[in-house]
This record gives structure tokens, C-alpha cells and sequence, in this order.
């Protein structure tokens, strides 16, 4: 599939692998080829393996890219930090820069933007390990559901005990479903009215294993019939 030509002696080099076993290698009076190429133009300047990093002088490319306009900004959640998870960091402009960073890194599916410096954290799971309420940083999945939240299964005066993922003060069972959604692995929620305080759960819940508790509410993402 390949062959290397040596100037000095006239030998011939048959190659069994397109590039060699180890790649290529700048040499002197080595002059090879592959027998079938691709000399097209250049036009597609993904991420290494653990993720890109701002180095002077260096210039990276993926062989194929998404440079298409941001849209999923609506997915953005301000105030929050999708703590954990991290692939890599760096410094960008915005989460706009942030988002583009994130197409380009394989396994990439959330990021925070922190606006104190522009640190972009780049993470390995929808929400992180869990998220939290943290002034200044900004949080996206790259795919969201922002559809509305249906409150037909929640659960009143019940808790759901246990298998917890993350608690956080939220302004209302709403918003705590939202962050349910925004979080890999969450399935459940329960929300304490009196505390502003939202559960995330692991667990779908039946009927049975519910808590009679007062003023607080509780929902199955997937109502469970």
C-alpha cells in the first residue's frame, strides 16, 4: 500500500501500511509514497486525548469540526457550577468560545464558564458529578431539555429517603425538576418547600418506598404508574 525509495542506493522500499508501521519520519535522500492518496485542499482545521490547552506557538486541528453558529446558549445556566468531571480547562473569551471548545473534544458533553478569569471547564458528564449553586460560574449541557416541566406525577407530603446525587437551594419544584434533567443519572427528585431545598435522586421510586413527610413534594421524572 506504500513504498519508500532510497536516493543513494536506488532501493525500494514495499510498504505494507499506508505511512509505514510508525509513521513517517523527515529523512534525507528518503523520498515515499502512498499508492493511493488524498492531495485535496486543506479546509477542516477534535481535541487530543485529554482535551485542548492555549500554547503559544502550537495550532491544532480535528479532521472534521463543527463550525457552525453557537445556538444552544439557551441551554446556558447562570449562577450554576457543574462541579467534577473535568476533562480540561482554559482561559476563552466566553461561553460562546467555551461551547466551540467543547464540539471540538471527544467526550465532551457540559461545560462551566467561570467569569471571574474565563475559565472554561470542560466535563465528561451531562450537569458533572453533580451541580451546585455558585455565584459567577455558568453551566451548559450541549443538549438541554427545556420543555415544559409537567407536574401531574409529584407526589405531595412525601419524600423519596436516600440515594442522593446532590441537594441545592432552588426556588421552587420546577426549577428543581429542571436541574433533575440537567444531571446524568438523576431519575428522581424531592423538593422541601419550607427549605428551598431540592433532592436529586439516582433511584425511580414506587409507591411503597415514599415517606410520609410534611410540606415536602416528590416526582419520578418517568411518572411511574
Amino acid at each position: 500500500t506504500a513504498l519508500t525509495f532510497r536516493e543513494s542506493d536506488h532501493r525500494c522500499y514495499l510498504k505494507s501500511k499506508r505511512g509505514g508501521v510508525y509513521g513517517p519520519t523527515v529523512t534525507a535522500g528518503h523520498n515515499s509514497m502512498n499508492m493511493e492518496c488524498d492531495n485535496s485542499p486543506v479546509t477542516n482545521l477534535r481535541g487530543g486525548v485529554v482535551g485542548p490547552t492555549a500554547v503559544a506557538g502550537h495550532n491544532s486541528m480535528n479532521m472534521e469540526c463543527d463550525n457552525s453558529a453557537v445556538k444552544n446558549l439557551g441551554c446556558l445556566r447562570e449562577g450554576i457550577n457543574f462541579a467534577g468531571a473535568d476533562l480540561r480547562n482554559l482561559v476563552v473569551a466566553d461561553e460562546e468560545e467555551c461551547v466551540k471548545h467543547c464540539r471540538d473534544t471527544e467526550a465532551c458533553t457540559s461545560l462551566t464558564f467561570r467569569e471571574s478569569d474565563h475559565r472554561c471547564y470542560l466535563k465528561s458528564k451531562r450537569g458533572g458529578v453533580g451541580p451546585t449553586v455558585t455565584a459567577g460560574h455558568n453551566s451548559i449541557n450541549m443538549e438541554c431539555d427545556n420543555s415544559k416541566v409537567d407536574l401531574s406525577c409529584v407526589r405531595e407530603d412525601d419524600d423519596f429517603p436516600g440515594h442522593e446525587i446532590r441537594r441545592l437551594v432552588l426556588d421552587d419544584l420546577e426549577a428543581c425538576i429542571r436541574m433533575c434533567r440537567d444531571t446524568e443519572g438523576c431519575l428522581s427528585v424531592s423538593y422541601n418547600d419550607d427549605q428551598s431545598m431540592c433532592y436529586l435522586k439516582r433511584k425511580e421510586f414506587d409507591w411503597w418506598e415514599e415517606k410520609s413527610t410534611s410540606n415536602v413534594r416528590s416526582t419520578n421524572l418517568n411518572c411511574l404508574t
